[in-house]
């Protein structure tokens, strides 16, 4: 004798054509939860992972390498990412006298960390 569970996976799931209206959609939101579920996920962790790299970039102390720039060889804090993407490319910066721009992540170089030093703080906006 079958037990009654080895009975219900032989069953085979019905074939779109062969459902009613009512069971199509069914399944069609248990789909539809299943993948709004999967968003979210991806959603958070991307969330999260652009929080790490803002707290790993702001406030760290930069110096300039991009050749040809009146600002290279000059030190610098980044303020910011700029513009709103998740991956940004391009970072605002205050340099150490008082001058605030924005260069692509390939123009400039992290310095270490030095806890020793107090870093600039970015200007207010009063």
């Amino acid at each position: 004798m079958s037990s009654p569970k080895k009975a219900t996976r032989t069953t085979k799931k019905k074939a779109p054509r062969d459902m009613s209206a009512d069971e199509l959609m069914r399944e069609i939101n248990k789909l539809n939860s299943l993948l709004q579920d999967k968003l979210k996920t991806e959603r958070d962790t991307e969330e999260e992972e652009y929080q790490l790299l803002l707290k790993k970039l702001v406030g760290r102390r930069i110096r300039i390498t991009l050749k040809d720039d009146p600002l290279c060889g000059m030190e610098a804090v980044i303020t910011g990412p700029r513009g709103k993407s998740k991956k940004p490319m391009y970072w605002w910066f205050l340099t150490t006298i008082g001058i605030e721009a924005y260069k692509a992540r390939s123009s400039f170089k992290l310095l270490p960390v030095d806890d020793s030093t107090e870093p600039l703080a970015p200007r207010s906006s009063t």
